[in-house]
């Protein structure tokens, strides 16, 4: 996998530098900045080399840039490509483009959070997790190892949440999942639930939110997409006094979370310590999960999802039907992260 990505981001900065380049399938990404984009570009390159196509890779420098995500797809449609793969920051910053590729007759397809809210007949299938099913699987697994110190809590517990982003498709629905899966098994239990935080998680979380809740699931969202932004957000959370879990929903906040416990050191599977859980993958989760100061992760397959996009392009290009594709999840720990189907999946 690491010999891929070198060779998969030697042959992008090539692409990059050369203006002419002219590719049949343009593929906009949300960023280059997290590991996992490298390793969705991978599995993208060597489909595109199984199919014999030629693809063009790029996104913004990162997440919050969404004037530079619309003029990579400005640039993609200009270059009157057979298909385009989105995986959108913003479908309404978008929203212009998308309809001068649907009035071109250029398929998109949408990969990763996809184009939520696209016109009709825009995008014509999505390549991705099933973000909400992965956030819940994460929720199930954090809510098995609190449940005794719930029973046991003479007043309030409460749950952090720490959210990139209150846009992205993707991010949002893990976090979505994540809320409503322990608000489900909390009032299995005979619990009731306050929901804090932002106000869209808030909103459009299940959960019925009372004001004297057993359990409260606090959710903060930093007015940036910066990596000191997200890390006070969850040094907020580390620090309430009822804190007893927390939840980073992708790579970044999951991140965010292993700094701001840098100096606290309260996050650990310990008894007394803030149960921790993370989404995607990365050298810093994986230690983190590794050495227990995390109880587990969520991984996507980014490799899988890179070659089902493209594998899609080529379809939707050639007229065949294409539907969205599951490109699954798995909850990995300390025990089973060595496991032959979990390590595949987990990057660096």
């Amino acid at each position: 996998m690491k010999k891929v990505l070198a060779v998969v981001l030697a042959l992008m900065l090539v692409f990059s530098a050369t203006a002419a380049f002219a590719a049949e399938y343009e593929i906009v990404s949300k960023g280059f900045q997290h590991q996992y984009w490298q390793a969705v570009l991978a599995g993208a390159q060597q489909k595109a080399d199984e199919l014999g196509v030629e693809i063009n890779f790029v996104g913004p420098a990162n997440e919050s840039a969404y004037d530079e995500q619309l003029s990579q797809l400005n640039s993609a449609i200009n270059a009157s490509p057979k298909a385009i793969g989105l995986a959108a920051l913003s479908t309404e910053t978008c929203l212009d483009a998308i309809k001068e590729a649907q009035a071109a007759g250029i398929p998109i397809i949408g990969f990763d959070s996809g184009v939520p809210d696209a016109p009709e007949g825009a995008v014509l299938a999505n390549c991705a997790t099933n973000n909400y099913n992965a956030g819940a699987l994460a929720g199930e697994k954090v809510y098995e190892a609190i449940a005794d110190r719930i029973a046991a809590a003479e007043g309030s517990v409460r749950i952090g949440v720490s959210a990139q982003d209150a846009v992205s498709e993707s991010v949002t629905q893990r976090g979505l999942g994540f809320i409503d899966k322990i608000g489900e098994l909390a009032a299995a239990d005979g619990y009731t639930v306050k929901l804090e935080g932002n106000e869209k998680y808030v909103n459009d979380a299940k959960v019925e939110s009372v004001d004297d809740g057993k359990i409260i699931i606090e959710t903060l969202v930093p007015s940036q997409v910066t990596s000191e932004l997200s890390a006070i957000d969850c040094q907020t959370l580390l620090n309430k006094a009822d804190i007893i879990a927390i939840y980073g929903s992708n790579q970044h906040s999951a991140e965010a979370i292993v700094t701001a416990n840098e100096n606290l050191q309260k996050v650990g599977t310990g008894e007394g310590q803030v149960i921790a859980a993370g989404f995607d993958s990365g050298a810093v989760i994986k230690a983190a999960v590794a050495d227990g100061t995390f109880l587990g992760a969520i991984t996507q397959a980014p490799f899988a999802m890179g070659a089902a996009l493209v594998d899609t392009l080529v379809k939707a290009a050639n007229g065949e039907e294409v539907a969205d594709v599951d490109t699954g999840c798995q909850w990995y720990t300390a025990e089973n992260m060595e496991d032959a189907d979990i390590a595949i999946n987990l990057y660096d």
